[in-house]
């Protein structure tokens, strides 16, 4: 009889310990910070920027030459200013959602390096505790580790 372990069946989409940002942040957000988000993304696009500079090439000629809103384009600055009012608050509410889920993003980047570096300290103290108990010299190997914890506790403080 062989005395065989089988490695556990990992399902490679579940990692307990790594947050998704994107859909936490998707989650949190009301449904009209989500249409001021829908709104923010299309009017931050170059798409917009060339419809509205489209807009204004056509009206101006037109508005001259059918004098129905002649030079100084009351009427289109009037349109213009009330979009911009609007469109500031719109666009304020998705700089927050920007800036949120930035934050988001980074408390969960920190959170799992700081594992990782945990993780690693250990797997390097398990290392050397083995290297030593089979009489491997690790003399150059524990003065590197010395000196990287070192350099890693001159640059705290």
């Amino acid at each position: 009889m062989e005395n065989t372990v089988s490695a556990p069946v990992l399902d490679l989409d579940q990692h307990p310990l790594v947050h998704d940002s994107n859909e936490e942040h998707a989650a949190s957000l009301s449904p009209i910070e989500k249409f001021c988000k829908k709104i923010a993304d299309g009017t931050g696009s170059p798409v917009a920027l060339g419809l509205a500079v489209a807009v204004q090439c056509l009206w101006i000629p037109i508005g001259i030459i059918t004098k129905k809103d002649p030079y100084p384009f009351a009427f289109l600055l009037t349109c213009s200013n009330i979009l911009q009012l609007v469109l500031i608050f719109v666009l304020a509410v998705g700089q927050r959602q920007a800036v949120e889920h930035a934050e988001l993003r980074a408390e969960h980047d920190h959170s799992s390096i700081s594992r990782l570096l945990y993780h690693q300290e250990v797997q390097e103290s398990i290392l050397l505790a083995l290297a030593a108990k089979t009489g491997i010299e690790m003399s150059q190997t524990a003065a590197l580790v010395k000196s990287l914890t070192e350099d890693r506790d001159n640059n705290n403080i």
